[in-house]
């Protein structure tokens, strides 16, 4: 029987059939034990279902042709509730999706059969989906009449039903069990005829839609036309408008007609928002308002990261076309899905939290708070254009990368990918559809998130790659592309060696810095994010009692960078340059100004200096721009000055904090506030 963890097995061979038993040990974490036990546990599964069984000879996998074309083409595994065991996280939300399509009266029993499960494990699971519910405002009953039901409001009521199909959707076998319940209904043909209309849809009209949202948006439309009771939505007048003043709203009243939906105007609106929520690049621009949006988040990310964006264009049209899809669901208050908000969290947070100041014009807009998910993939959306613009060595190979999660996931793919692979020439993100129209004498190998079928090298790769998995990838490219001559140096036969002649505390740890120093192009200037109180020393920071102008104010206040041979001298006079080229953007309000300039006007280390001058100074000779504190910022990338920013940005927007750094007479005064504030 599957579980969890062995289906996790079962996807990386099949995705993966070139993997070694030692690699698929280091990148699932497991012992060679354990992978020999959810090996045959996966096996038994396949007999279970009549499909031939994967075999291991000499480290590695052989995977049955009938077995791997069956995957291919995305077909899912006929599984029933005997062939698995269903994650107990996830039972609830199978037995809420269960409850929300019924179409008779439910007791235990039927949970007991659907899930495969005791009596009493099913009354602890209902138990579990009833909290969930309340969570979501609704409640899940019991009568003897109606069985088990869901008491609550409509849109409540789908909008906790589109987080379990969508999270399902996120976790391993959460198709398979999502398909469970439409065969538990006998229901599979109408699965059948959503996607056909879906997909005829989208080739008559030109959609360009998400492929992994698609995959959602067809089930949300299952599910909710099973339930047959989209009359008892509630729009507001001004989303109703909103909605009719959209394009899609006529390709909206096209689905409704192929699907022969009861025709009543809620499931129109329905259908509109995830038309919208689910396209990849909107070439309408019905919504100028949206444009100017953009505008606005970007220029809020610069002034806040003071990392000025020099392709504004062009991460305008990918953020319009991210802003579009996340408007709409922000105001239609549809949850969303990313398991990798903790990760992103985690490695950028910095990043997530000037993104997330930066996002306050949509808060403004919506009226609503933005959550983390979707803060999370903005992150990823501006992760991916925080790179050097420097001019690059004439490359000689090229690469599609296709993405099907999105334009703020494909921007932070392709992202990391042009760090592991400088040499190489990345092209825009295409669609799996796109890929068949594209010459193959265009490009010499291709990097996706999903199945594709090419003569060309095909790399599967995930959205946010870890060490161990870029490790693995960078071996593979090099051995198909010498010429790259990439360091292709095996981390496993690295660990073997260390093994042999010591004892190591965390191989974890050791793997991933390891990586880190062999691969990583960014390590020796970037690696490392300091804390505020390393850069601000005493030797940093000045007081003054000279009348100066502003130029005079920066130059004296960057001297200790100069004299610490941090930047060279060029900088200072590219610091003045950018204020008059640009302006005063760089008063941040207060009387503070960061001045700063590109790393490679003459940027030799990450550092800061800090300038408090007695008399107050005009900024381009403005009366209201007065500054009394300048505090110059080197910074070596777009990353690794984003913690002491932050620490900055923290301290001085504290008004008690700021007054005391302004009442200071001496550095060590200063350094005690920093220090403080990094301790809260």
């Amino acid at each position: 029987m599957f579980d969890e963890r062995a289906y996790r097995l079962f996807e990386e061979i099949t995705l993966h059939d070139k993997m070694s038993k030692f690699e698929v040990m280091r990148v699932l974490n497991l012992t060679e034990r354990q992978l020999q036990y959810d090996l045959d546990k996966v096996n038994d599964a396949l007999q279970m279902m009549s499909l031939p069984t994967i075999k291991m000879e000499e480290q590695n996998f052989f995977i049955d042709n009938q077995l791997k074309k069956r995957i291919e083409i995305g077909m899912p595994l006929n599984i029933n509730a005997k062939h698995f065991v269903i994650p107990e996280e996830t039972r609830s939300l199978l037995i809420y999706l269960y409850t929300f399509i019924r179409s008779e009266a439910l007791s235990n029993y039927h949970y007991q059969l659907l899930l495969g499960v005791s009596k009493n494990t099913a009354l602890t699971d209902v138990k579990k989906a009833k909290l969930n519910c309340e969570e979501w405002g609704i409640n899940l009953v019991y009568s003897r009449k109606e069985g088990y039901h869901l008491k609550g409001t409509e849109n409540k009521k789908w909008q906790f039903a589109s987080y379990c199909i969508d999270y399902l959707l996120s976790q391993p076998l959460g198709k398979e069990l999502i398909i469970l319940i439409i065969k538990a209904w006998r229901k599979e043909e109408e699965l059948v005829l959503v996607q056909q209309a879906v997909d005829e849809l989208v080739k008559k009209s030109h959609l360009r839609l998400v492929k992994s949202r698609k995959a959602e948006m067809i089930l949300h439309i299952l599910f909710i036309t099973l339930r047959n009771k989209t009359e008892k939505l509630q729009y507001t007048e001004f989303e109703k408008q909103l909605l009719q003043r959209q394009l899609l709203f006529e390709k909206g009243k096209k689905l409704a007609a192929s699907l022969l939906i009861k025709k009543n105007e809620p499931v129109l609106y329905f259908l509109t928002v995830q038309l919208l929520i689910t396209q990849e690049e909107i070439e309408d621009k019905e919504n100028p308002f949206l444009e100017e949006l953009a505008e606005q988040i970007i220029e809020e990310f610069e002034k806040r990261t003071l990392l000025p964006i020099y392709n504004k264009e062009q991460l305008k049209i990918s953020l319009y076309n991210h802003l579009v899809p996340a408007f709409f669901r922000i105001t239609f208050s549809i949850p969303l899905v990313n398991p990798m908000v903790a990760r992103i969290k985690t490695e950028y947070a910095d990043l997530f939290e000037f993104v997330k100041r930066a996002l306050d014009p949509l808060s403004a807009l919506t009226g609503k708070s933005i959550s983390e998910t979707e803060i999370s993939f903005f992150t990823l959306h501006f992760g991916g254009y925080l790179e050097k613009n420097k001019e690059k060595e004439p490359e000689k190979i090229n690469a599609l990368v296709v993405c099907s999660n999105g334009v703020s996931t494909s921007i932070m793919l392709r992202s990391q990918l042009q760090d592991m692979f400088p040499n190489i020439h990345f092209s825009r993100i295409h669609s799996v559809e796109e890929l068949h129209h594209i010459p193959i004498t265009e490009y010499d190998l291709i990097f996706s998130t999903v199945e594709v079928i090419s003569i060309k090298p095909v790399y599967r790769v995930n959205p946010l790659l870890t060490d161990i998995e870029k490790n693995y990838l960078i071996q593979s490219v090099a051995a198909q592309f010498p010429r790259l001559n990439l360091k292709n140096i095996s981390i496993d036969q690295l660990m073997k060696i260390i093994n042999k002649h010591t004892e190591v505390k965390d191989e974890k740890k050791l793997v991933s810095e390891l990586v880190d120093l062999i691969y990583s192009r960014e390590i020796e200037k970037g690696g490392y994010k300091p804390m505020l109180s390393e850069l601000l020393t005493k030797d940093m920071i000045q007081f003054t009692d000279e009348e100066m102008d502003w130029k005079e104010s920066i130059a004296k206040a960057a001297q200790p960078l100069v004299d610490s041979n941090k930047v060279q001298s060029k900088y200072v006079e590219a610091m003045i340059k950018n204020v008059e080229e640009i302006g005063t953007y760089i008063h941040i309000g207060k009387g503070i100004a960061i001045p700063h300039a590109r790393p490679e006007a003459g940027v030799n280390s990450l550092g800061i200096s800090f300038l408090r001058t007695t008399t107050p100074v005009l900024l381009l000779d403005k009366e209201e721009h007065k500054i009394d504190i300048f505090i110059c910022l080197a910074a070596i990338d777009n990353q690794a000055h984003l913690k002491a920013l932050a620490q900055i940005t923290k301290l001085l927007s504290n008004d008690e904090t700021l007054n005391a750094i302004k009442e200071s007479k001496t550095a060590e005064e200063i350094i005690v506030i920093i220090k403080k504030g990094e301790d809260e």
